[in-house]
């Protein structure tokens, strides 16, 4: 991450150079001096993925916040200008009271909001892209605790899925969940996760 497109950039190329084989553009922290993130303004939005294309020539994917106003705007507009895929989503604003002391829990007051409860909302910027721009790859992540988490995403229309506050309660949580998406399947009766991937089916 950085505070513009340049410094975008010039973090892209020194990852690369250190061996990375993709980027990731965080496009949803921190917050701009205008109170703006990136991920709220297409044009913003694709300016930093461009700069950041042109900068490097490994895959580099778009994470964009569930609070951007219009998802499929700027899915669009990162896609257009480089994004070889999208991450749906970064946490979402939140707030919390410690009530002993009558503070904030976090010194800046709003703060992101990860876990469980995150994944309705992750999951219906997913639905909405996938339909809205069918090819366009998605990773999806926002509250994975289980296997049936992952089947979602997929079925949602995600490419791949992604797991990370589990991981501060569960740090091996990775092979548990592999296990449970296995089970799935079988279930289900798919012989692969990709499959899985936009089956969906509407009312």
């Amino acid at each position: 991450m950085a505070g513009d497109a340049a410094g975008f950039a010039e973090v892209a190329r020194g990852l690369q150079q250190a061996g990375v084989t993709a980027i990731e553009v965080n496009l949803s922290c921190p917050n701009l001096d205008d109170g703006v993130m990136f991920s709220f303004d297409p044009v913003r939005a694709a300016e930093v993925v461009s700069s950041v294309r042109n900068a490097v020539s490994v895959p580099v994917g778009a994470k964009l916040s569930p609070n951007t106003p219009d998802i499929v705007g700027v899915s669009a507009a990162v896609r257009d200008h480089g994004a070889d895929f999208v991450v749906l989503t970064n946490t979402a604003l939140g707030f919390g009271i410690d009530v002993d002391t009558a503070r904030p829990l976090l010194s800046g007051g709003v703060g992101g909001y990860s876990g469980p409860g995150l994944k309705p909302v992750s999951l219906r910027c997913v639905y909405e892209v996938a339909t809205a721009l069918p090819g366009l790859p998605i990773l999806g992540c926002g509250g994975v605790v289980t296997g049936a988490d992952i089947v979602e995403y997929l079925m949602a229309g995600a490419s791949a899925v992604a797991a990370g506050t589990i991981h501060f309660a569960e740090p091996k949580a990775g092979r548990r969940l592999i296990g449970e998406l296995q089970g799935e399947m079988a279930r289900i009766g798919v012989d692969s996760a990709a499959d899985l991937v936009g089956m969906v089916r509407r009312w």
